[in-house]
């Protein structure tokens, strides 16, 4: 991807190849591919001969292979999930983060916890969530009042919607904000956790190659010092303020609050009427704190900066926003009322999907695009390529939140696009549990931002992505905070 400027059911049996191409990337053509991935590694993925077929990048250690069309994701993340397990980076985070839905390995113990967490956020639960979302965003209105007033204010943009989110996620999952000093040091907590991740699965092929030896992961792991005793420390960090939490609602606990915690707490095993242990507990909090404010932090993020890129689309989100809400807080209810604001955001994960890559190990041979995947090999399903597949999307670098409205509502959406072509929150029985919260959220701050400020990349400023587990921003996002006009 070019840097940016200011400038404008189980399947019993392998099926048989498709007409994919099966592409190896080997030699001087892997060479010449990590070489130009070093600073931006998403570009090259996307130039990758083969169409949309499959890539086998031969590894001393086990094959791995690119998965870059919806079919073939169908058969690995839905048809034939049950040969694939997680891959290594869900293994380092949980590590790093523990046991939760999102990095559990054991089939029997996921099932049961996500029968446990998902009806934590039905549609019932939803809606009280969504005052949490709202207060969070009017407070953080009001310490952009002044900043932004005359010719406004730079900040950081990212940080700051890293700010907004984990706030919005400390008050679903407690109930209450935190204080910001202690958000502070949990937000820089947890970036800390998902940057020693992702150096981690950078130099993948080295934990590999001593787990090759007898290693267990967390030996592996550990045989780099350094990284390793960063972690520690800000999962020790971490583990203090979440314990406090519990402990804190432990010796008052109010089980119809309208937060995660309560849920958690008060959810009962359907067969044998046993709560979640407490290390479990603090497992689903610290992955809820995770994921739940880095990725929705990172749509918004990539969001504002195309919005300052695209003004014609500012402008209409702007109009549909004043004309629903009519300058007051939005609510649940609203989500569905600004269709347009959804398509905004929906169009930015597709262009900077939260999660880029979806990793698996395969547990038993199989054939995916024509390619013979041998047990214990990795795949890699790409989001980011497909997203960007242009026999899938018509200008796919574009940005046309149009693609994501029906065409009673002036848009270009079409029913025959494959479901797989579109997967922010993944697929399968391991998509997102929280993908709902994620969306209600992303259309409530941006709607709510959009109603009082706007945000215009400064000028001369050079964005890259990063990839840190999630895909965010490298360094900061330089923005002009500014009241409306």
């Amino acid at each position: 991807m070019a840097t940016t400027t200011a400038v404008p059911g189980r399947v019993t049996s392998p099926p048989a190849p498709t007409q994919n191409t099966h592409y190896v990337l080997r030699g001087a053509k892997l060479a010449k591919f990590l070489w130009e991935g070093r600073h931006d590694p998403l570009e090259p993925l996307c130039k990758i001969p083969g169409g949309n077929g499959v890539v086998r990048i031969p590894d001393p250690f086990a094959n791995v292979f690119l998965v870059r069309s919806p079919q073939d994701t169908r058969h690995v993340l839905i048809a034939n999930q049950d040969a694939y397990a997680k891959g290594t980076d869900y293994r380092v985070l949980g590590v790093l983060l523990g046991q939760g839905l999102l990095t559990n390995a054991d089939p029997v113990f996921w099932q049961r916890q996500r029968k446990l967490v998902q009806p934590m956020f039905a549609k019932r639960h939803l809606a009280p969530m969504a005052t949490h979302m709202t207060a969070a965003a009017t407070d953080w209105l009001e310490k952009w009042e002044a900043p932004a007033s005359g010719d406004g204010t730079l900040i950081d943009a990212h940080a700051a919607m890293n700010a907004l989110t984990l706030d919005v996620v400390d008050r679903a999952l407690f109930g209450v904000g935190i204080d910001d000093a202690t958000t502070q040091v949990v937000g820089a907590a947890m970036s800390d956790v998902l940057h020693v991740g992702s150096f981690y699965l950078q130099r993948g092929y080295i934990t590999r190659a001593l787990m090759s030896f007898g290693l267990s992961l967390n030996q592996a792991l550990q045989t780099r010092p350094r990284p390793w005793r960063k972690a520690m420390r800000a999962i020790d960090t971490l583990d203090g303020v979440v314990g406090t939490m519990i402990s804190a609602y432990e010796a008052d606990p109010e089980p119809d609050q309208d937060n995660l915690l309560a849920l958690l707490l008060s959810a009962r095993d359907e067969e044998t009427g046993e709560p979640m242990s407490r290390e479990q507990v603090r497992d689903e909090v610290m992955t809820f704190l995770g994921a739940g404010h880095e990725t929705t932090a990172n749509a918004l993020s990539w969001t504002w900066l195309l919005l300052s890129q695209h003004p014609h689309v500012r402008e209409h989100l702007q109009a549909e926003v004043d004309d629903v809400l009519q300058g007051r807080v939005p609510s649940a209810e609203d989500v569905d009322r600004l269709p347009y604001t959804m398509a905004v955001l929906q169009e930015s994960m597709r262009l900077y999907p939260p999660v880029p890559a979806v990793s698996r190990v395969a547990l038993e041979d199989d054939v995916v695009g024509g390619a013979r995947v041998k047990k214990g090999a990795g795949v890699l399903v790409l989001p980011y390529v497909i997203h960007r597949d242009p026999t899938l999307w018509p200008n796919p670098e574009g940005f046309d939140p149009r693609r994501f409205l029906a065409p009673e509502l002036g848009g270009t959406m079409t029913p025959d696009r494959p479901k797989q072509a579109f997967m922010p929150f993944g697929a399968g029985r391991r998509i997102c549990v929280g993908s709902g919260f994620a969306l209600m959220e992303g259309v409530l701050l941006l709607a709510m931002i959009a109603q009082r400020y706007e945000l215009d990349l400064q000028s001369g400023a050079r964005i890259r992505p990063e990839i840190a587990i999630t895909l965010r921003p490298e360094g900061s996002l330089p923005m002009i905070l500014r009241k409306r006009r």
